[in-house]
């Protein structure tokens, strides 16, 4: 009965661990995954929904990712900045993105070094719906270098039927993955109630024998 118990408790556990994965969040905001290169159109980074930017600027290579930009809503960009030749994060730089629209002047935005070597944050601001052209200039060791990148597209975002029908997907199988768990866990409860029966059934036998 022990024995029996044991492998049950054996695939609830790995039961537990599929629910795990299937709601654990994925982030995307890693550096990695992109081609040296000059200015290179934006992409979209694969499984991520990231918005990335790549340009060459001298020595450096700067990487821009953000998720998509919707009209008027305050967005938080992160600004990587390495070496072109080796990948070298460079830390301790001072970078500049500067955003410019066909009928405005150019807005200057200071990036803010976080705790992760070469990688800067900078709080992009809400902006009207539109196309900007995009530059990042970096300042480092009394070098400074301007790098050009792919437009900043700002428009409101479309619900696709894909995003929809994966997100339905996503409930069915957490729901499905609970259903399966506490039927299990059902099951469990009844092997155990029933080895406990079976021990007092026991238990009394042997004390009337003695008896």
């Amino acid at each position: 009965m022990n024995q029996i118990f044991r492998k049950k408790l054996s695939a609830l556990t790995v039961l537990m661990a599929i629910l795990a994965l299937l709601i654990s969040p994925a982030t995307g905001f890693a550096h990695g995954g992109e081609d040296h290169g000059d200015k290179k159109p934006a992409t979209v980074s694969a499984g991520t929904n990231m918005i990335v930017h790549v340009a060459r600027a001298g020595d450096f290579e700067v990487v821009i990712k953000h998720a998509p930009i919707e009209p008027d809503k305050e967005m938080v960009a992160r600004v990587f900045v390495s070496r072109f030749a080796t990948n070298e994060p460079v830390g301790g730089a001072k970078a500049i993105v500067t955003l410019t629209s066909d009928n405005g002047a150019p807005v200057e935005l200071t990036a803010t070094a976080s705790s992760t070597p070469g990688m800067y944050e900078v709080k992009l601001p809400p902006l009207p719906k539109g196309e900007y052209k995009l530059a990042a200039r970096i300042d480092s060791n009394g070098e400074t270098k301007t790098a050009s990148l792919s437009a900043l597209q700002v428009a409101p975002q479309p619900v696709t039927a894909t995003a929809t029908v994966a997100a339905w997907a996503r409930t069915a199988l957490i729901v499905l993955g609970l259903l399966v768990a506490l039927s299990v866990l059902g099951f469990v409860g009844v092997v155990i109630y029933r080895a406990s029966q079976a021990s007092r059934r026991e238990r009394i036998t042997g004390e009337t024998a003695t008896a």
